[in-house]
């Protein structure tokens, strides 16, 4: 019997997927969204290793997306954060389980505070719900524009007014950390939205 965390997800899952088939006209992305159609999902015991491996808790509702479907191939932009109607929407890929752990080994390998890079006025520009790091080993990279310059990631040492498993982004060049949403769910909930105000999708 499903949770009713995977009946939200599915529920996501399945919209986003109905958006990305109205909105892909381009040849070539079209090809990239049939193969991601096509992938499977990871088990509960690799999703368990993965845990032990970096010792955190994933959120349920990104084990019950990963279960279904392991990220969303190279280079298909699937998650559009942000708010597109205010020009701020950025677009990102889903890695697979083995693709985040390979980023990891060189992306959020070591802990570097803001402190190092930047001064007390930078860093007050800082959202309240996260750490003042630049870089910081409880921060896990899951999506990201392909080229790797912006990074979703989830933070698993937040700030106190943070949760555990919030959303934030790392942008590069000024390099800087933000806050997104508190959740893989709301993340779903956010990039749909923006998805279906949009007219097509366009690389």
């Amino acid at each position: 019997m499903k949770s009713g965390v995977d009946t939200v997800i599915n529920d996501l899952r399945i919209e986003l997927n109905h958006l990305l088939d109205r909105k892909i006209q381009d040849e070539e992305i079209r090809s990239l969204y049939d193969t991601y159609l096509q992938l499977s999902g990871v088990s509960e015991a690799e999703l368990d290793q993965f845990e032990k491996l970096y010792e955190v808790r994933l959120p349920s509702d990104f084990r019950a997306f990963y279960r279904h479907t392991d990220g969303s191939g190279y280079g298909l932009h699937m998650l559009y954060p942000g708010d597109v109607e205010q020009g701020s929407c950025q677009p990102f890929y889903l890695m697979s389980l083995d693709e985040i752990v390979e980023t990891k080994q060189y992306f959020c390998d070591v802990d570097e505070k803001l402190e190092e890079h930047y001064g007390d006025e930078e860093i007050r520009q800082l959202d309240p719900e996260i750490k003042p790091y630049l870089f910081h080993k409880s921060w896990i990279p899951f999506a990201t524009m392909a080229g790797g310059s912006l990074y979703l990631m989830f933070d698993f040492d937040p700030a106190e007014a943070g949760t555990y498993g919030q959303i934030i982004m790392y942008v590069h060049d000024p390099d800087f950390v933000y806050y997104v949403t508190s959740s893989f769910t709301e993340l779903l909930r956010m990039s749909n939205r923006n998805l279906n105000l949009m007219d097509e999708i366009e690389y």
